[in-house]
């Protein structure tokens, strides 16, 4: 009876002992803070080629970083959505800049400090990111999870983006300049390549709450027409953004991404 009454007691210890470890678990990775790096960029700019295109590269290879690659005008590579991001995130004139979250920087040193400086962030919001294609039409769907009770404004991009354009000497307006050797190996490639938006040309998407609860939780969904790209080269990604007008700019504040 005793070896029993021993054997039941472990066993509950046991199973308090799983399930404080299982909530340890949920609770620091339930709210994941991720990096969003956007790119001023273009193939006929040197130091986007020389150290921009290897920096990106290097960042993206992090689960916790999503980076986006804008190209600026007269690039064969360029989109309106460009002057959209620009109209709250500014170059200054000059390429390659990155916006690290909210935080802009010119070189690699601060790049690479704005990445940790946003990782240490508490994430406001999770995002949940699943898709498909069929035939020509790729449909996302994003779910958000709000940490907590907060009095503001958000608005939701979802964006289109796309691997592998040949940058190498033989592709015309497509080269990238500055790459003596290429990236990775003597076949550089123009990746994380904006493409298009959930709507329209809005870089900053659509509102999707005000002043959201605690675990509140919203589900969209968008349609992309993928007819003019490889289907093995495209992916969505979708970033969370706080809307001020009455802050300094940027007046939409990252808040989370996912790809």
């Amino acid at each position: 009876m005793r070896k029993i009454i021993y054997l039941v007691i472990l066993l509950i210890v046991q199973l308090a002992c799983s399930e404080e470890d299982q909530e340890v678990v949920e609770s620091r990775n339930y709210f994941k803070q991720s990096v969003l790096v956007i790119n001023y960029t273009a193939a006929s700019c040197y130091n986007c080629g020389s150290w921009g295109a290897p920096l990106i590269h290097e960042l993206e290879e992090s689960d916790d970083v999503v980076t986006i690659c804008v190209h600026s005008l007269s690039d064969p590579m360029y989109t309106p959505m460009m002057l959209s991001f620009k109209t709250d995130r500014e170059t200054g004139g000059e390429i390659p800049v990155f916006w690290v979250g909210d935080i802009k920087t010119t070189d690699e040193k601060s790049t690479r400090n704005a990445v940790n400086i946003v990782k240490s962030n508490l994430a406001v919001a999770k995002l949940e990111i699943s898709h498909n294609i069929i035939d020509t039409i790729m449909q996302v769907s994003i779910k958000s999870t709000f940490a907590f009770e907060h009095n503001g404004t958000y608005y939701l991009s979802v964006y289109l983006l796309e691997d592998g354009i040949n940058g190498s000497s033989n592709s015309g307006f497509y080269r990238q300049a500055g790459t003596l050797h290429s990236y990775p190996n003597d076949d550089f490639t123009h990746d994380y390549v904006l493409r298009s938006s959930s709507i329209g040309n809005e870089a900053y998407g659509e509102m999707i709450i005000q002043n959201p609860g605690k675990d509140q939780v919203i589900f969209k969904e968008y349609d992309f027409d993928t007819k003019s790209y490889p289907r093995e080269n495209i992916y969505p990604v979708a970033v969370l953004w706080e809307y001020n007008p009455e802050s300094e700019k940027p007046h939409y504040k990252f808040v989370n991404a996912i790809k």
